[in-house]
């Protein structure tokens, strides 16, 4: 695997190139067609009628792109996000330093992250969103909420202290269930000195593909091809280098392309654990209330709320459809396929 480049991940971007939907629990495929977009100083290509927003410049850029009509599915990147607090006594600091008489601490509403880990960093990203701070910069920024960590698969740091992690997660936004592999690296930069304004960490490169939870695992290939649409012109990446300090110019002269993004996404889900899979739809399946019965002389997977088969069992020789079951936990194929409707086809 080539080593991370952080600023292919800061800048990356990765265009749906098709979309499923569900529909009573049968999968449809829908093309999506892509057109070039220009933003001046990048250029990508995106699904045709999806909003691009931007944020931010230089180390600090920022981008979501989304469809309008389904906004699960996204694509999102925040170049630095926060700071975060490293402790809760560092944040007591700062507010008992507000309360005499000190400046105005604009971070003081971000949360305390500890330990800082890109994954307890990222599951706390709906806690920074809701700030006054990350309202500002980006009021649609994605909320994340609810988020429960499937897997995480260590990746090299560009940043020295810090620690990356390529994330595979389950969320909800608007009561709505999605997935999506997240890549994020994270660094402590100001220590704690026992006075205000210390004890302070970052995340880099936060970057997204999310969609419904029923289409990941369809697109998530094809997401992935899209990735080496995205170019950065030479002339911006040198006048940022100028402005920026040291610590952010291996960054930005690693960020004029995605491929090696791409390739840590790529091989990150090919080498993918299928127990992982399994952990995805169960989770799935609790947070929506569902639970899943399959028919054992047929194959077939079926949707039923939570709690059905506790029913079923105590009057099942009623129903021509008498041998429903639970699936095998370790049986991937059953947990793979796409379940119908149980009320529906209930006989």
């Amino acid at each position: 695997m080539k080593r991370l480049s952080l600023l292919g991940i800061l800048v990356g971007s990765l265009i749906l190139c098709a979309i499923f939907c569900a529909d009573g629990g049968e999968r449809h495929r829908a093309k999506l067609s892509l057109e070039s977009f220009n933003g001046g100083f990048f250029s990508i290509d995106k699904p045709r009628g999806w909003k691009v927003i931007t944020a931010g410049a230089c180390a600090g850029f920022a981008f979501l792109i989304r469809d309008p009509s389904e906004p699960l599915r996204q694509i999102f990147f925040f170049g630095e996000v926060g700071p975060v607090y490293l402790s809760e006594q560092q944040k007591q600091i700062d507010y008992q330093y507000m309360n005499m008489g000190g400046y105005p601490v604009t971070w003081i509403e971000m949360p305390v992250v500890n330990p800082l880990t890109p994954d307890n960093f990222l599951a706390q990203f709906h806690l920074i969103a809701r700030t006054q701070v990350a309202q500002s910069f980006m009021p649609q920024c994605p909320k994340l909420e609810n988020l429960q960590v499937i897997s995480e698969v260590t990746q090299p740091s560009p940043i020295s202290g810090g620690s990356t992690e390529l994330i595979r997660a389950l969320f909800t936004q608007g009561g709505n269930l999605g997935e999506g592999l997240f890549l994020v690296t994270v660094a402590p930069v100001l220590p704690f000195t026992g006075g205000p304004g210390g004890g302070l960490g970052y995340g880099f490169s936060i970057t997204g593909i999310t969609a419904p939870k029923r289409e990941f695992q369809n697109i998530e290939n094809i997401l992935v091809k899209s990735v080496g649409s995205y170019t950065i012109s030479q002339s911006y990446v040198s006048n940022c280098l100028r402005q920026q300090a040291n610590t952010y110019a291996g960054i930005l002269k690693a960020g004029k392309t995605l491929s090696e993004a791409s390739d840590i996404i790529v091989q990150g889900w090919e080498n993918r654990n299928k127990i992982d899979d399994i952990l995805s739809e169960k989770y799935s399946d609790v947070t929506l209330g569902r639970e899943r019965l399959y028919d054992p002389n047929t194959g077939e997977v079926y949707e039923f709320e939570n709690g059905f088969h506790d029913k079923y069992q105590l009057d099942q020789n009623r129903y021509e459809m008498n041998n429903l079951q639970p699936l095998p936990g370790d049986n991937h194929d059953l947990w793979m396929k796409a379940p119908l409707d149980g009320y529906k086809h209930l006989r």
